[in-house]
């Protein structure tokens, strides 16, 4: 797998815009800093890991973490990238990881995937690995529940340390998978990639060693080359293992230190090099149209030197990165609706980018013919940022924000996953970055926004926000190429909004308003069950409503609720469908009873919640989060989604203008009509199936969409309210009474219509013809009616993931036709009780017949000689581990309980899951595969690159 850029860094940093290497951050402005804590001070290491180093360099990290119990995740992490290839090896450095699970000493050939999917680790899901230009990580979660297997955990890790085989064979088999990986990556965006990269990268040596390689090299290399980068840097002193789960840290120590002290570092070993990209103190520019782009964008980007966040001045530094970035999302915000007119989206941040580069990036999306008006409104606004700075309020809610999310961190510390553990300690070995653990970051993180003022903020936007080092990337559909401004003309726009006059921000209305006007009436308990084998409890309240509580451990401070009553847009005609399904959406843009947008964001500014109201075909309710001191304001806006639901002329209005807008070259994008088209077919061309357009959001009529609204929302006796997490059920009862019970209710009975929507019967194929790439993608569907059951179900499910085992083997591993085939499975019960399988994959275009054909004679080999014992023990042991680890999330059951009381099912059932699993046969599943994997109902669609039609 590639890996160049990742989006987030430090947890509680807000993502933004640019992308990001987990790198570390500046150092500024530390003088401003109270002379009582020492900016030069190294953070120390958090002491619950424990970390060494081997005689031949090779470093571990080892940490204890009981959650999830018998569970330990594992990396290798190795500073070993593409920026390390010679020119004949350009692409090995990530072959090389995808030949390390093809055979190794202790594990020849598909041996050490077999035996890992036997243990319920799944290939590709679980069982992983990355490079990126500088690191290549193996991963590996694996249950221990067996002593033994921590050891062969370990010697998996010892066999990719050091011990692959890169057998000539295996390498040949891999050269094509590797090149089908490169081929999904076509498209607009390479394309795009490709132009503006090296530009971004000053024309370093990144942008010659991209990750995936050249097809030349790819294709030709001799084994030799290979063997040659293996053996000169995959060594130990350029290695870490990094092992957090249910362990002994003394015992694992000791087998660290028994497997990987052997390890030997190459005799006349090459230094390893740190290469960087220098900044050359110009500004560049490039322009670049493309019939796939759908609409124009502006993006800038202003590079700067990093250093190691390693220091109590870096993270001070750190906290007012945050600071400034959850300021500048919330001015845009603030400042959008006001725009609508001149830009569809606008945004910046200040982030890592690559390498050794920070930056501050900003991106603005315009309407057609809006280019320049829509980019001078825009870094207007970043000029007001950078000249005048935040107000004293914004920087107060942010500040309020910031804390609550560590105060959230810290109550979940006991809670927190050990892949999370194992992400920071890996950019702690590659690139030094502190990880002192959350009791010392809340402890400097409350210190520093004590004492962080405006003028620290405003020095931060003065320091990245500068006019030299400056990208500028001008991309717009292909109709627009005469448009595009030069680079002369750019600098222009540039040059004359400098001199302008900064326009000083301003809010709307600053008062702080109550969220709830008048109390509501609470209910009464009219009925009490329990379920004790689930620790649930049913409630019934005397408006109707139906509470059900499951309160867990799972997480300190989490509580998920979700609600549902029948009916939905069915129950509406035609020409209402459009109106209601955008009804949620725009009472949810509205804000809430008597708050604007404005004043709900500030209302609610500090708290750690979410509530949203939904309504979809055949079911309305809402849904959310809060924590534990946030759940009564969570149940307020419940409350009032109920009762006093807000129509906003102004906000309707700008978000139908910027979704027509963002519509306009939909069509261009060969995967909108490749999805258009599935989406059609497969519901049999039903009028209320069509793909979005402009004529759709010309229906929605926001009276309509308000009057259906209320109408779904007028009566909550037929809702049924569902809570997962860290509550008491006895301390919460009288605030679900208060505005649970309280909410109106009139006894009405409803049920949702079948609107008749069915798939087509039979057998049919559809081909797109649409995009540049030369690549082509393939989905076919097998479908039909059958008989729901548990078991109906579970057979189902073990043929769709046996069939992936099979079609992984055979396309990826044999054909090397593809790199990820995929299998799907849908079951529906309502209005029909229907099956659906789906597989996909992406290919050349002149292997789409011979792959589809692979594909069936797997599906014929399920049919006529079964399932092999061995892909249904994998499909058992992975469905046991999987069901362990989602029966400890509060979302699991949050989500499994509205399905089953959605249809009225015992949610006891889950119980029997592992039991049932443990019934299933070979034969079993071979009669299964007999009855429901046959081309009776059959779809076949492939999107293909539009110069291949002109060609017929």
């Amino acid at each position: 797998m590639i890996k160049i850029h990742v989006k987030y860094r430090w947890k509680h940093l807000l993502p933004i815009l640019i992308v990001s290497t987990m790198s570390a951050l500046p150092v500024i402005g530390q003088d401003r800093v109270s002379a009582t804590v020492n900016m030069q001070e190294q953070l120390a290491l958090d002491p619950a890991v424990t970390i060494g180093k081997l005689s031949n360099g090779f470093s571990y990290y080892i940490r204890s973490n009981k959650e999830p119990k018998n569970k330990v995740v594992m990396y290798l992490v190795n500073k070993v990238g593409s920026i390390l290839e010679n020119d004949n090896q350009q692409g090995l450095a990530h072959l090389l990881e995808h030949m390390s699970f093809n055979g190794t000493t202790n594990f020849p050939g598909k041996t050490m995937v077999n035996f890992l999917e036997k243990t319920g680790v799944r290939f590709g899901a679980d069982l992983n690995a990355y490079t990126s230009f500088d690191e290549t990580v193996y991963q590996l979660p694996f249950p221990i529940e067996n002593p033994q297997m921590l050891e062969k955990g370990l010697q998996v890790m010892r066999d990719w340390a050091r011990e692959a085989t890169l057998d000539p064979v295996e390498i040949d088999k891999e050269r094509g998978v590797v090149l089908e990986e490169k081929r999904l990556a076509e498209g607009t965006k390479k394309r795009i990639s490709d132009l503006i990269f090296p530009m971004m990268v000053n024309g370093s040596r990144y942008a010659l060693r991209n990750p995936i390689g050249t097809e030349q090299v790819i294709k030709n290399f001799p084994p030799q080359a290979i063997k040659d980068f293996y053996r000169d840097w995959y060594r130990p002193n350029l290695q870490a293992l990094i092992v957090v789960g249910d362990v002994d840290v003394k015992a694992v120590q000791l087998m660290v230190e028994r497997l990987f002290a052997d390890l030997k570092n190459p005799v006349n070993q090459r230094p390893r090099p740190e290469y960087a990209i220098e900044l050359k103190g110009k500004n560049q520019y490039i322009a670049i149209a493309d019939p796939e782009i759908p609409v124009a964008s502006i993006e800038v980007t202003i590079k700067h030197y990093r250093q190691h966040l390693s220091t109590t001045g870096g993270y001070r530094d750190l906290v007012v990165r945050g600071l400034f970035n959850q300021m500048t999302a919330a001015r845009f915000a603030a400042v959008a609706e006001k725009n609508t007119e001149l830009y569809l989206r606008a945004g910046a941040g200040i982030g890592s980018f690559i390498a050794n580069m920070d930056s501050f990036s900003g991106s603005v999306s315009v309407r057609p013919g809006q280019l320049e008006q829509g980019f001078r409104t825009f870094w207007t606004e970043i000029l007001s940022i950078r000249n005048l700075g935040f107000t004293a309020a914004e920087l107060e809610r942010a500040k309020q924000n910031y804390l609550s999310g560590m105060e959230r961190a810290l109550n979940e510390k006991d809670h927190k996953s050990s892949a999370e553990y194992v992400q920071e300690y890996t950019r702690h070995f590659t690139i030094g970055e502190a990880s002192p653990g959350i009791e010392k970051e809340f402890e400097l993180t409350k210190k520093f926004l004590a004492e962080i003022d405006l003028s620290s903020v405003k020095q931060l936007a003065a320091d990245f926000i500068t006019d030299v080092n400056r990208d500028v990337v001008v991309t717009a559909p292909a109709s627009e190429q005469a448009n595009l401004p030069t680079e002369q003309l750019m600098n222009a726009w540039f040059d004359s909004l400098e001199q302008a006059q900064a326009v000083l921000f301003k809010e709307e209305d600053t008062a702080l308003l109550p969220l709830m006007t008048s109390v509501p009436v609470p209910g009464r308990v009219l009925s009490e069950k329990s379920i004790p084998a689930l620790g649930i409890t049913n409630l019934k309240f005397s408006n109707g409503v139906r509470v059900i509580l499951k309160p867990t451990k799972f997480k300190s401070d989490e509580i998920n609720f979700t609600a549902f009553s029948p009916g939905g847009t069915s129950l509406y005609p035609f020409a209402d469908d459009q109106s209601g399904a955008a009804a949620a959406g725009v009472v949810a843009a509205g804000g809430i009873g008597i708050l604007t947008p404005a004043q709900l964001r500030r209302t609610l500014n500090g708290k750690q919640l979410s509530v949203s109201p939904y309504i979809g075909e055949s079911l309305e309710g809402v849904s959310g989060g809060a924590t534990g001191k946030d759940l009564e304001t969570a149940l307020q806006l419940v409350y009032l989604y109920f009762t006093q639901p807000r129509k906003d002329t102004l906000v309707f209005a700008n978000s139908m203008s910027r979704a027509k807008a963002s519509l306009l070259n939909r069509a261009k994008s060969p995967e909108s009509e490749f999805s258009d088209t599935i989406n059609a077919v497969m519901n049999n061309y039903h009028m209320r199936r069509t793909a979005p357009g402009v004529d759709k959001l010309d229906r929605i009529d926001l009276a309509r969409a308000m009057e259906i609204y209320k109408d779904r929302f007028m009566d909550a006796s037929d809702f049924t309210f569902i809570f997962t997490g860290s509550f008491d059920p006895v301390a919460v009862r009288p605030l679900l009474l208060k505005y649970l019970g309280g909410l109106p209710a009139t006894g009405r009975k409803e049920s949702a219509k079948d609107l008749g929507i069915r798939m087509p019967k039979g057998q049919l194929s559809r081909t797109v013809y649409n995009g540049a790439a030369e690549k082509a993608t393939v989905k076919l569907v097998i479908h039909g009616d059958y008989q729901f059951s548990e078991r109906n179900n579970l057979q189902l499910e073990a043929l769709k993931s046996i069939l992936g085992f099979r079609l992984t083997d055979r396309l990826r591993e044999q054909e090397g036709g593809v790199y990820s085939p995929s299998v799907g499975l849908e079951l529906t019960r309502s209005p029909q009780v229907h099956y659906s399988f789906t597989v996909n994959f992406g290919c050349s275009p002149q292997n789409v017949d011979k792959l589809i054909a692979a594909t069936w004679e797997e599906i014929d080999k399920l049919r006529d000689q079964g399932v092999l014992a061995d892909d249904l023990e994998k499909f058992v042991a992975e469905e046991t581990v999987a069901m362990k680890a989602v029966m400890e999330s509060n979302s699991f059951w949050t989500n499994y309980l509205s399905t089953q009381y959605q249809h009225n099912d015992s949610p006891e059932k889950v119980l029997k899951y592992v039991e049932q699993l443990k019934r299933l046969s070979v034969i079993l599943l071979q009669k299964t595969a007999q009855k429901y994997l046959g081309k009776q109902n059959y779809m076949r669609f492939v999107l293909l690159p539009a110069e291949i039609k002109l060609n017929k």
